[in-house]
């Protein structure tokens, strides 16, 4: 009789084989990896697939030319100093406030908005974009994924799993793979990397950690800011960690190269970005003094106080800052000429089904065709009460409200909510010239000037403006500004 090896026996031999048949040295670090899963021939195809997703997920691209070729200038500077010549790069600058910078497969690299709010110099912009070219270069995303599909897919069915198209594979998983943190070692490499490519590019290679360092004193400004205006995004901290030894390394790493003729561009930089938004733009919408302002598409609703607001691309959620208290979703969709806003709440909200469906019934709101109800559920674990309601803007487009409110919530919130449901309202021009988005301007500080004085007239409603105005322009507490020296503060 003919013995056999037991399968799992022999996966567990042939396993080291198919690893190391996977695996390539990096021509960037040197380092040997596990990298053959998605090989490199095919990451352009997945970044390709993904980069729509990237778009819709963050709100598109800016719509200011000049500062989108701003940023694909400094991208274009760094790239012919990488080690990778099979890369074609996209610099995409995202219309996000989020601070946040990654790249995809293929050199699809973007930065939002947020991180140039935050950059004080180009050097600054330019060591966010060396590092993300780094990311690429090191093949971390390759890295990445396979290591996953070794640890998902089990060692029975390797063997199998090796000869699937890796470009296929990848798609199925989607933009989180590159949106989810890096290792401390990716990080780490990516910084080194990152800052080799400054130098090589003549910018000061001090860029990355005084990047890291307005990164750690925005992070502690958001905290003391309590969630107001945040999205429900992974920020630049959530997918690039900064460990305690992160900065401390960056500034090692840039001292083993020369200091001479190493550029910031820090007057041309504050002129770029002169003007630039702060906060959601008016394409996106934007909170001011408790209201939602739309210029874009011309309404704008209030918010109840002491609500947490996420302005998301799908959705606006205000959330009462109460446990347990209620929530507030807006939201808009597309009908057909003939159908009424009870058409779109019978048909579409309740799906046919107005059986348990009490108050149900049409009135006009602010010159708007409206219809509403209320039905009950289960809503993050609560019993709840849920006020729908459908408005009709025009022929061809409605806004949802949904007002989710928990059985214990109390008469006063519950009337807050209807009452914000019902301000929604068409702007007029004067509106559209009063309410603006926020902007940076660039200032020059005159003799005596300090940080307080500078923030004064920033247009928050909070006591964290001196904070703000120190964060965005990397400073210490309490350092001193220099007469004549040009800043950025923040108006309306």
């Amino acid at each position: 009789m003919t013995n056999i090896m037991p399968f799992d026996k022999t996966i567990l031999l042939i396993l080291p084989i198919l690893i190391l048949s996977a695996c390539s040295t990096n021509q960037a670090t040197g380092r040997n990896q596990f990298t053959g899963l998605m090989p490199a021939s095919q990451e352009a195809q997945i970044g390709a697939q993904e980069h729509q997703k990237i778009l819709q997920q963050f709100g598109g691209a800016v719509k200011d030319k000049a500062l989108r070729d701003y940023v694909t200038r400094i991208g274009e500077k760094i790239v012919p100093h990488t080690e990778r010549k099979d890369v074609k790069y996209t610099f995409t600058l995202l219309d996000s406030p989020v601070v946040n910078a990654f790249a995809l497969p293929g050199g699809y690299v973007y930065v939002t908005r947020g991180i140039l709010t935050l950059a004080n110099n180009e050097a600054d912009l330019a060591a966010v974009i060396a590092h993300e070219i780094g990311h690429v270069t090191a093949r971390h995303s390759a890295e990445r994924y396979s290591t996953s599909v070794l640890t998902s897919i089990g060692a029975s069915i390797l063997s199998a799993a090796i000869k699937v198209d890796g470009a296929s594979q990848a798609l199925g998983l989607g933009a989180n793979l590159y949106l989810s943190s890096y290792s401390r070692h990716q990080e780490h490499e990516s910084d080194d990397l990152g800052i080799r490519y400054l130098s090589r590019a003549g910018y000061d290679t001090m860029g990355m950690a005084n990047f890291l360092k307005s990164l750690e004193a925005s992070s502690i400004l958001e905290k003391k800011e309590a969630g107001k205006n945040t999205q429900n995004v992974p920020n630049y901290l959530s997918t690039h960690p900064v460990t305690a030894d992160r900065v401390t390394r960056s500034i090692t790493e840039a001292n083993k190269y020369p200091k001479d003729k190493k550029e910031t561009h820090r007057v041309s930089y504050l002129k770029q970005i002169n003007g630039m938004t702060v906060g959601d733009s008016a394409e996106q919408g934007f909170i001011d003094n408790n209201k939602f302002i739309h210029p874009e598409l011309g309404f704008m609703f209030n918010i109840p106080a002491n609500f947490k607001i996420d302005n998301t691309p799908k959705a606006v959620i205000a959330k009462s800052k109460t446990k347990n208290g209620p929530t507030l979703i807006f939201s808009s969709g597309k009908k057909d000429i003939s159908q009424s806003a009870m058409d779109i709440l019978t048909q579409v909200v309740l799906k046919g089904d107005t059986s348990t469906a009490r108050d149900l019934g049409t009135n006009m709101v602010n010159g708007f065709k409206t219809a509403s109800a209320e039905t009950s559920g289960v809503v993050g674990g609560l019993k709840s009460n849920i006020r729908h309601i459908v408005i009709e803007w025009d022929k061809e487009s409605v806004y949802f409200f949904s007002l989710v409110m928990p059985e214990r919530t109390n008469v006063a919130e519950i009337e807050k909510l209807k009452s914000s449901a019902y301000s929604f309202k068409r702007m007029k021009a004067s509106d559209k010239l009063k309410y603006r988005p926020k902007r940076i301007q660039v200032r020059v500080a005159k003799s005596g000037a300090t940080a307080a004085t500078m923030a004064k007239n920033f247009p928050y409603d909070d006591d964290l403006n001196t904070i703000r105005f120190n964060v965005i322009n990397g400073l210490k507490t309490s350092q001193p500004l220099q007469e004549g020296r040009a800043y950025k503060v923040i108006s309306q």
